[in-house]
Order: structure tokens, then C-alpha cells, then sequence
């Protein structure tokens, strides 16, 4: 094994960020697979792990006061600490990693800069229900402080999506018109 990897598509960062062009300047910090659907119109640069996206993400907010951060990246939950300084002999037979828990980036980004428009993004598992999912969404957006959450349930994301926010939640059949229901209340703070 050489890696432990989940990766995302970047389809969602690549979608808004192409939706946004014209309207702002637009920096998307995205995996490799992000910036390669994103073509010349945006600013890309790329991230390595949760720790490389929160630095140049902070970095982004300091820079940017009052900027808008929709925070899609699937980051990794969990991380080696002290990983080995070289390769480790397959004549062990047997090893074991430790995993810790990486900083929660979205809770965060509001304590860089309060006044920063903040969406997050919040995959539930799969067996969630529909009002389950808008509680999860509650929950996170209290607690990233963030001004909406978009919230889907994992192994089911073409189905229901759903928008919480302060004043309520929206369901959405179909995903792709809750991504542009998203990029409409965006275009509505820029």
C-alpha cells in the first residue's frame, strides 16, 4: 500500500467556481483533479493535505477581508501523526498507524476574519433521512458559524440536497438545482 486516499471529483468547487466568474474574482483551492476541470477563467491553486488547504486558506481569508469561502473540499477527518522517515520493511509482518483527528477547517475561517461569508458544505450518512439531514445542517451551521450549509447524504448525491440557513431550509430533488439555487444566494451577497 502506498496510500490511503479519498478523493473527490472537485466537480462541485469547479461548478461554483466557473458560475462565479464575472461576478468576482474567483481563487479556487482545489486537488488536482479540481483544477484540472476549471480550465484558464479561475485563479486555481492547489492543495496537498487538510493541513496545506487550512494554511492557505487562512492565508486567503486574512487577505481577503470580508471575502465569501464556500468551503466544498472533501479534506481528510484524519491523519498520520509521526509518519514514518523512511520505508518501513515489509519483514515486519505486522504494523500499525495511529490516526489523529486534523482540525476542523470551517470551524475556523470565522474566528480569521468574522466578517467573512461563510458556506459549508456537510455529507450525512448514508441511511439519513430528510429532517435528519436539515438537524445536521442546524448543528454545523451554529457551529462553523457559517451563513448557509448544503447538506446531501453520502451514496445518494444525485437525490435531495438541502440548503439550511438561518431563516429556514430548502429540499431539492435534484442536486444540480440546489447547486444553482447555492450560486444564486452567492451572487446575492457579492
Amino acid at each position: 500500500m502506498r496510500h490511503i486516499s479519498a478523493n473527490s471529483t472537485g466537480r462541485t468547487s469547479a461548478h461554483i467556481a466557473h458560475a462565479l466568474v464575472g461576478q468576482s474574482n474567483v481563487t479556487l483551492l482545489g486537488s488536482p483533479e479540481a483544477l484540472l476541470r476549471i480550465g484558464g477563467s479561475v485563479n486555481g491553486q492547489e492543495f496537498g493535505d487538510t493541513r496545506d488547504l487550512l494554511r492557505r486558506m487562512q492565508h486567503w481569508v486574512q487577505n481577503n477581508p470580508a471575502g465569501v469561502v464556500v468551503h466544498a473540499a472533501a479534506v481528510g477527518d484524519y491523519e498520520v501523526r509521526d509518519p514514518a522517515a523512511s520505508k518501513v520493511s515489509s519483514q515486519l509482518g505486522e504494523w500499525s498507524l495511529t490516526l489523529h483527528a486534523t482540525p476542523k477547517i470551517a470551524d475556523l475561517v470565522t474566528q480569521w476574519d468574522p466578517q467573512v461569508y461563510l458556506v459549508t458544505f456537510k455529507a450525512a450518512g448514508p441511511d439519513t433521512g430528510a429532517e435528519e439531514l436539515v438537524q445536521t445542517c442546524r448543528k454545523q451551521l451554529r457551529r462553523t458559524c457559517s451563513q448557509m450549509v448544503f447538506g446531501n447524504v453520502i451514496g445518494d448525491l444525485g437525490a435531495t440536497s438541502t440548503l439550511v440557513d438561518a431563516l429556514g431550509s430548502e429540499a431539492f430533488e435534484r442536486r444540480e438545482d440546489a447547486l444553482s439555487a447555492l450560486v444564486a444566494r452567492i451572487r446575492a451577497v457579492l
